[in-house]
């Protein structure tokens, strides 16, 4: 093949074919489902959901909470 655009375009067509055959695979799934599925903690107040890596949001969570009138924030695990 030569180096003129036109064989440079086909090449780059059949690279980004195999790329989509080999990507093709693992289904193109959004990570949705698993983000919903870590929302493990739950305020007893507002019933807002954390997940379980932000532990540090929760004291200020419960002062803004309680900061409105409310005296008893507490988070369980769902």
């Amino acid at each position: 093949m030569g180096r003129t655009n036109a064989c440079e375009a086909q090449r780059k067509r059949i690279d980004n074919a195999k790329k989509q055959a080999k990507h093709s695979g693992k289904g193109g799934e959004s990570q949705l489902k698993n983000n919903a599925a870590s929302q493990t903690l739950m305020c007893s107040v507002c019933r807002q959901t954390f997940m379980c890596t932000q532990k540090k949001l929760l004291p200020s969570h419960a002062e803004s909470v309680i900061s409105q009138g409310v005296s008893n924030a507490q988070y369980t695990l769902r």
